[in-house]
Parts: C-alpha cells; sequence; structure tokens
C-alpha cells in the first residue's frame, strides 16, 4: 500500500487526473499503487493492525495541517468560468509559449552584468568581498528559512521577530515576494512535473532552471495559482505587507543596502559596487537557487523514491545551503531539515533554524523518524540509500567466509552448518 501522501489526490479542475503528480512525496509505484490507494480510501480499516497500517502510511499526517489544497470555492469558480469558456468558444486552444520580452530583457541585463560584475570584483577592496559574500549568505538563508522551509512548507513555527527577519533577509535575495515564492512552490510540490509544474524539468534543463522566467506559463500553472489554499499566508501580517510593500522593499533591500554600504563605509568605487553588489550577487543568488530545479530535478541518485523526477545532489546542496537533498524533500516536504543527514557541513540552513531554535525564536520543528525513511526507502527507492549512510555495512561483502560478514549474519550461519 502506498497511501502515504499528507493529502489525497484530487483531479484537475476538468475532471481528469493529473498524471505524474508527486503530492509532496506520495510513493509512485505506478497503477497498481493508485488503485490501492482507491481501494484504501473506499474500505476503512476492520482492525486494529488494518489501523495501524493506515496510519504508518500516512505518516502521522492529517488534512487539517496539510499545506497543499485547493480552495473549494476557488476551484468551482474557475470550473464554472471554463464551461463558459467552452460554451462561448468550441475550438481547443493550443498551448504555445510565448517569449515574454521584458522580462527576458531583465535576465539578459543582469546576467551580461553579473559577468562584467564578477571582472570588477579582482580590482575591488577586500571589504567589498567580504560584503558580497556576506549578502550572500544573508539573502541565502531569507530563501531557504524563509520563503521555502518557512512559508511554503510550514515545516517549523517562527515568532514575530524571526518572520521580520526572514522577509528581510527574503528581501534582499529579490526573488519575487514570499507570498508568491511560496504559491509556486507548492504548485511545483503538488504537480511536480506536470504541466501545471510552474518549472517543469520534464520541458528541458534550460526550461526548468530559468527559461519558465521569461515564457509564457502553461494554462494549467494558471489555474492552479488561482485555486490553491494560501490562506495560511493570507494570514500572517508579515507576509502580507512584504507582498504589499514589495517593489519599495526590494529596491531598498536589494539595490540601494548592498550597493551603497561599501561606498559610504569604505568609499568603494560607486560604480564597481553596483555592478558587484547588485548584478552579480544577485545573479549568483538566483542561479544557486534554480539549479535545485534543474541540476536536483535530474542528475544523481533517488534513495527514497525512484519513482519521481528529484534527485539527491550534494553539490546543490553545498551551494544552495542544504537544499540539495530534493529526492528526500519531495517525499517528506514537511521535514525541517530537508535531508536526511543531521550534520550542518551540506546544510547551513538547518543550523541557522536550530539556532533560533535554542534561542527561542523558533519552535515546532517538525521531522521524519528513522523507522519512516528506511521504510519509505525500502519501499520505493533505488536502493542506493543503504550503501551511503550511517546504517550502511561500510565495507562490501565478497562471499562466504568473508570477514566483514555481521556477527548476527555469522552466528546464524554457524547454526545452519550444524
Amino acid at each position: 500500500m502506498c497511501l502515504s501522501t499528507p493529502t489525497p489526490s484530487k483531479p484537475n479542475v476538468n475532471g481528469d487526473s493529473v498524471a505524474g503528480q508527486s503530492n509532496g512525496g506520495a510513493c509512485s509505484l505506478g497503477a497498481m499503487c493508485q488503485d490501492n490507494q482507491l481501494k484504501n480510501r473506499k474500505a476503512p480499516a476492520t482492525d486494529a493492525k488494518q489501523t495501524k497500517e493506515l496510519d504508518d502510511d500516512n505518516l502521522g499526517y492529517s488534512e487539517e495541517n496539510a499545506v497543499y489544497k485547493e480552495n473549494a470555492e476557488k476551484t468551482l469558480k474557475l470550473v464554472e468560468e471554463q464551461q463558459q469558456e467552452q460554451m462561448s468558444n468550441s475550438d481547443e486552444v493550443v498551448y504555445k509559449p510565448q517569449i515574454r520580452w521584458p522580462d527576458l530583457g531583465a535576465q539578459t541585463f543582469l546576467h551580461v552584468g553579473a559577468l562584467y560584475g564578477l571582472y570588477l570584483l579582482f580590482s575591488a577592496k577586500f571589504y567589498t568581498f567580504l560584503w558580497v559574500v556576506g549578502c550572500i549568505w544573508v539573502s541565502g538563508i531569507g530563501i531557504t528559512a524563509g520563503a521555502h522551509r518557512l512559508w511554503s512548507h510550514k515545516s517549523y513555527t517562527a515568532s514575530l521577530f524571526l518572520r521580520i527577519l526572514l522577509a528581510f533577509m527574503f528581501s534582499i535575495a529579490g526573488q519575487r515576494d514570499a507570498y508568491t515564492w511560496a504559491l509556486d512552490h507548492r504548485i511545483h510540490h503538488k504537480f511536480s512535473e506536470t504541466d501545471a509544474d510552474p518549472h517543469n524539468a520534464k520541458r528541458g534543463f534550460f526550461f526548468a532552471h530559468v527559461g519558465w522566467l521569461f515564457l509564457t506559463p502553461h494554462p494549467k500553472v494558471i489555474e492552479k495559482r488561482k485555486v490553491i489554499d494560501m490562506s495560511d499566508l493570507e494570514a500572517d501580517a508579515v507576509v502580507m505587507f512584504q507582498r504589499k510593500y514589495y517593489i519599495p522593499l526590494f529596491a531598498l533591500c536589494s539595490i540601494v543596502l548592498p550597493v551603497l554600504v561599501p561606498w559610504y563605509f569604505w568609499q568603494e568605487d560607486l560604480w564597481m559596487s553596483f555592478w558587484i553588489n547588485f548584478n552579480m550577487r544577485f545573479t549568483w543568488t538566483l542561479n544557486v537557487a534554480f539549479f535545485v530545479n534543474s541540476v536536483a530535478h535530474m542528475y544523481g541518485n533517488k534513495p527514497y523514491d525512484k519513482n519521481i523526477t528529484p534527485v539527491e545532489a550534494p553539490v546543490v546542496s553545498f551551494l544552495a545551503m542544504g537544499e540539495g537533498w530534493h529526492n528526500y524533500h519531495h517525499v517528506f516536504p514537511w521535514d525541517y531539515k530537508t535531508g536526511e543527514f543531521g550534520n550542518y557541513t551540506l546544510n547551513v540552513t538547518t543550523a541557522f533554524i536550530d539556532f533560533c531554535a535554542r534561542i527561542g525564536i523558533a519552535s515546532g520543528r517538525k521531522s521524519v523518524s528513522p523507522d519512516m525513511v528506511k521504510r519509505r526507502a525500502a519501499k520505493c527507492g533505488d536502493g542506493t540509500r543503504f550503501l551511503s549512510d550511517e546504517y550502511a555495512h561500510k565495507n562490501q561483502v565478497w562471499g562466504f567466509g568473508d570477514r566483514d560478514l555481521p556477527r548476527e549474519d555469522l552466528a546464524e550461519l554457524a547454526k545452519m552448518q550444524n
């Protein structure tokens, strides 16, 4: 049985099921698994054993605290609008992506300017180098601990002070407002690698990485943006303030502050500071974040679910402060660590959240038990987990008589010989 997703699969607004839907960590074992899901939804557990199996496979997640759900009223309204459109226009509209030229121009300016900023960095003052590195780290935490793990997935609870701090740090990154970022990310998890996915990796590396920023979105993306339930963030005054005043906050936090500090405090050349501390810094952060959408959906192992696209990408984890353990993250999206491993070397964001919890400004950190991880890996993984983690045999066994055979195996084999 594979009913292991926070919320059950829902049909799309046209009444058809969405193929390839991952729903935040479902065990994608094909049609047989889907049939079992339907049977188990219809038939209640008849004894305590069946009830326990249901609880185990649901991973303790209930509809009340699920993030990935659609607003029923908005969905009904959208269906009615589509029916009216179908009545007025019988011809089916074929999706043909169009270039949004202003957005393409902005990306071209950012990336060309970033190369110029990298060239200027070799002539900049040492404090300017330290400043740009610091800004990258601070804004990166705003993305990973703020927009991603807190506001997209509700994987922990943050105090008012911490939410304000994270909103400020995320504004430095300049990657839209947190509400819009979280909206698209929730859609990405619920409809991963389908037409409804804003940066569907099945459309190629370039599209998943940056192309989706300047191409018109698929109609199904637009549909889901209208119906995904965002009431939790709409009730967060910090998120809504940042959304309302995003333009001035972007100008102040992402351009003015990073550029003027080096100029004012250690007399860095203003021209040099602009190209380094805005274009180069902004573009670096943007591309590292989008490696998660591209590289971490294409190149790596799948220890927890071999049937979904996301993979484990340690290099991306290093660059993106812990966001590269992506196969794990799509299977267990509510885990505040976004990965199984407890050390902070390749997961700086987890260290930040743990520190905040230690000083009392973060709480309610959600995680996954080792037994739950092992059960999912054994059921759905590609087998690589058991060759790389702390539970694995560090030395491979060549055959009978090998000294590296586990002691309990040796004892059982001795009994079999007698």
